[in-house]
């Protein structure tokens, strides 16, 4: 069974799931999906977060809890009052310290920043499988990699059960 890593934009999958998908992916069975296929080296989840926010602690705190390696950041707010939070270097980084730990690679983004990143992973010989919508994928991000996953197609096997209240 290869080793594969997992890498999350939370910012990019938070916006999928509202613009796109109108449901929520329970990140646990997200990763156990993958898990079928592959040997799960370490799981991470990227986000930034508004300082003081109790909900997302919480959610923070499960993930961790989950063995996922959660990295976040405070948003930033700019002078025209908008608010900032781009963990794309982060993990740019990360995904090239660990490459030595995995064969694939599962990066759960469409952005097209990452066309570059994608191109260099495979010439070390990764693997890399791109998880998003293809209403949010750039081509660039869809046609480098080695295979693309749309998360309608896995979502009845990934997503959150929302509580009876």
């Amino acid at each position: 069974m290869k080793r594969a890593g997992i890498f999350i934009d939370g910012n990019n999958l938070y916006f999928i799931q509202r613009n796109f998908l109108n449901a929520r992916i329970d990140i646990v069975k997200f990763v156990e999906y993958f898990r079928k296929f592959y040997s799960i080296y370490n799981v991470f989840f990227y986000l930034s977060y508004r300082e003081e926010d109790d909900r997302q602690e919480k959610f923070y705190k499960m993930l961790a809890f989950s063995g996922i390696t959660v990295v976040r950041k405070p948003l930033k707010h700019l002078p025209d009052g908008s608010l900032k939070g781009n963990l794309d270097v982060d993990i740019t980084i990360d995904m090239l310290l660990t490459k030595d730990n995995y064969d694939v690679a599962i990066l759960c983004s469409g952005d097209s920043d990452f066309e570059k990143l994608i191109n260099v992973l495979r010439s070390f010989g990764k693997e890399v499988i791109c998880v998003s919508t293809r209403d949010s994928s750039s081509i660039e991000v869809v046609n480098a990699s080695d295979r693309y996953i749309d998360l309608r197609e896995i979502l009845d096997e990934i997503k959150l059960e929302e509580a009876l209240r």
